[in-house]
């Protein structure tokens, strides 16, 4: 009896509780939304501006002088001084062949001459001597004229001899094979105790001093190159530097496969950086435009993507515009799709920039 009377007091109690709960207001409205602050900053209007037109093509780059030194002898190799890398000068020694018969071969005939001279100097004596007689005709002219004869025949031995020996001199000079420009050694292609012919190739040397940049050229743009012209150049080899050179030979023909002319320019390089056989992007600029252009600060780059703030004279918001960007000069960047001449823009947009937002010039 007494816990059913305590269940019934609870229950009123919970009765009790539940009706004194305040009913909700139907007449009560959603808290408004906020109104997002107005984007603050300083504007201006896309202008037109004169921007460079560049011929885009690529390239490599050689030496002003890139030779394979041949050994212009035949021998053993006995040394070879050079290394890959090694910097000479005209006439440094590239390699020495083995010259023993070579020295033989010059003493040989160097004493061949001697002899010559000698078998000369007897003749001439002997005419000499005679040519009184034959005047006085003391001498038949048959036996004076065999003298002359002599003479002449002793001087061509002579004459042969000095050929001779001077073939040997240069025969034992080509035992030393030497740099016939300066540069680097690219390559040794020899070593101490290999044998050699003639038309063996030694070593590879390159003058890097100056470099020439050779560059193909489609026909549709030959009409506008010029001796002369400024070609700027990038390589993998140093991203982010800019090489400069100047255009210097022009191609005679067209190439038919391919239908472009081969062109070069000569490139300073006199700190030694660029290499030969760098491949390049190079460009050369033929003619200048008008474009639409707004500052760099102008620009927020998300990744590839180029976007601008055009500023909507109606109802004074953003507009975000995707573009299209081209070259760059003086700080200010060529706009070639999505801004259109004296449109405004918005210079350093902040991060909270969106499309859409109010904007409220900076005071």
């Amino acid at each position: 009896m007494k816990r059913t009377s305590l269940i019934l007091l609870m229950a009123a109690a919970y009765c009790v509780v539940a009706c004194q709960k305040a009913a909700p207001d139907p007449a009560a409205s959603p808290a408004p939304e906020a109104v997002p602050p107005p984007i603050q900053g300083s504007t201006v209007k896309a202008t037109e501006r004169s921007f460079p037109r560049f011929l885009r093509v690529t390239g490599q780059l050689a030496g002003q002088h890139d030779a394979v030194v041949a050994a212009d002898s035949t021998g053993r190799v006995m040394t070879a001084p050079v290394e890959r890398g090694s910097i000479v000068k005209p006439g440094d020694v590239l390699a020495t062949l083995d010259d023993r018969q070579a020295k033989l071969t010059l003493a040989e005939a160097h004493a061949s001459a001697e002899l010559a001279k000698s078998r000369l100097a007897l003749a001439k004596n002997e005419q000499e001597r005679n040519k009184p007689l034959a005047e006085k005709k003391a001498v038949a002219d048959a036996d004076y004229q065999k003298l002359l004869t002599e003479v002449s025949a002793r001087e061509a031995e002579l004459a042969a001899a000095i050929s001779r020996q001077e073939q040997a001199q240069k025969t034992l000079d080509d035992c030393v094979i030497r740099a016939v420009a300066g540069g680097v050694v690219a390559e040794r292609m020899v070593d101490p105790g290999e044998y050699v012919r003639m038309d063996s190739a030694v070593a590879r040397v390159v003058d890097q001093s100056t470099m020439r940049l050779v560059l193909n050229v489609p026909e549709t743009e030959v009409g506008g190159l010029e001796i002369g012209q400024t070609v700027e150049f990038t390589t993998a080899a140093f991203a982010g530097q800019t090489f400069k050179g100047q255009l210097k030979f022009l191609g005679a023909a067209m190439r038919e496969a391919s239908r472009d002319l081969v062109i070069e320019a000569t490139v300073d390089n006199a700190d030694g950086k660029l290499r030969a056989g760098f491949f390049c992007d190079a460009r050369i600029q033929m003619r200048e435009e008008k474009a639409v252009a707004v500052p760099e600060d102008a620009l927020r780059i998300e990744g590839s993507r180029r976007k601008v703030f055009v500023v909507t004279p109606e109802a004074n918001t953003l507009s975000e515009r995707l573009v299209e960007v081209g070259d760059t000069r003086e700080g200010f960047t060529e706009i070639r799709k999505g801004v259109v001449k004296d449109e405004t823009v918005l210079v350093k947009p902040p991060a909270e920039a969106t499309d859409g937002l109010p904007f409220q010039p900076k005071a």
